[in-house]
């Protein structure tokens, strides 16, 4: 029996900042991505040869960013009619994409997930001929990492509607999800007594430009909400930065796990670990050491 097939992998997120000019300072300096159209009110930056990674909404009247929407590819339109007949199947709405990503995918829509975080689906988003010409950047936005007070409902509903696969849990209060791109995760979930897009990722060419990023950080005094984690389950080493008028923690790390064919269809087992440190970094000294995440 063929499985449902779940979204391809990321391709955006979607900010409401306070201030458009400085957070696309921001996202250029520290993350290094590229401005490649703005207005007024919004803005759209890439780091590889999608269309965009970051797509951001100026709202003056907030005191902090909000992310509202990420956006998932999906491989054909008869995947992405699958997705439509489970999401309706399973009683959510379907959502028009936002009039933003007019003439930036054949075909797609949206629908709401149990915590009411916009998620659009199309195919064939578009994309450039090159890569931006800018050595210190990312090469893909891998995942978002959402908090959420409706954890199992949330794992419901990107499972068993969306068609993504467990990679891993820690304990009961984390999940990693994986996509049809085979990253170890294009998605994750976090037991909270909130919700929030705790943060997203996106994977450098190298460690040497996740160092470099990070002095940037540190030379702009940015606070590193979480510093130098070796993740036991994805297996990349990153660092998060934030600054809330800019967005969520936003994780740069270097290599992150790609399943094979085989192990994504056949042989992966999603390990049970244990709600312990080192199971979310190797480098934790001890199963008490929960600072400093």
């Amino acid at each position: 029996m063929t499985r449902p097939r779940a979204p391809f992998g990321m391709e955006y997120a979607r900010i409401a900042v306070p201030d458009l000019a400085a957070t696309i300072a921001f996202l250029e300096y520290h993350i290094g991505l590229q401005l490649e159209q703005h207005g007024d009110d919004f803005a759209f930056l890439r780091a590889d040869i999608e269309h965009h990674s970051i797509e951001l909404r100026a709202e003056p009247q907030r005191d902090k960013a909000e992310t509202v929407a990420v956006g998932f590819s999906v491989e054909s339109s008869d995947a992405l009619d699958e997705l439509h007949d489970r999401i309706t199947g399973a009683g959510h709405e379907v959502l028009p994409l936002a009039e933003s990503m007019n003439g930036l995918c054949t075909q797609g829509f949206a629908v709401r997930d149990p915590n009411g975080l916009v998620v659009e689906l199309f195919t064939e988003f578009a994309e450039y001929a090159e890569p931006p010409l800018v050595e210190l950047r990312p090469v893909d936005l891998v995942h978002p990492f959402l908090a959420t007070d409706r954890y199992d409902e949330s794992l419901s509903f990107y499972t068993k509607v969306l068609g993504f696969q467990p990679s891993d849990y820690v304990g009961d209060v984390t999940v990693f999800l994986r996509s049809e791109d085979r990253y170890h995760h294009s998605l994750a979930l976090n037991r909270n007594k909130d919700f929030f897009v705790a943060h997203l990722c996106f994977m450098m060419k190298s460690f040497d430009h996740v160092m470099r990023a990070r002095a940037r950080a540190q030379y702009k005094q940015i606070p590193i909400a979480s510093d130098l984690v070796n993740h036991s389950a994805s297996w990349s080493i990153a660092y998060y930065m934030l600054d809330e008028r800019h967005g969520p923690r936003f994780e740069l790390c270097d290599g992150h796990r790609v399943l094979t064919v085989e192990e994504h269809e056949t042989t992966h087992r999603a390990r049970r670990m244990a709600l312990d440190p080192r199971n979310i970094d190797v480098w934790r000294a001890a199963a008490d050491d929960w600072a400093r995440f």
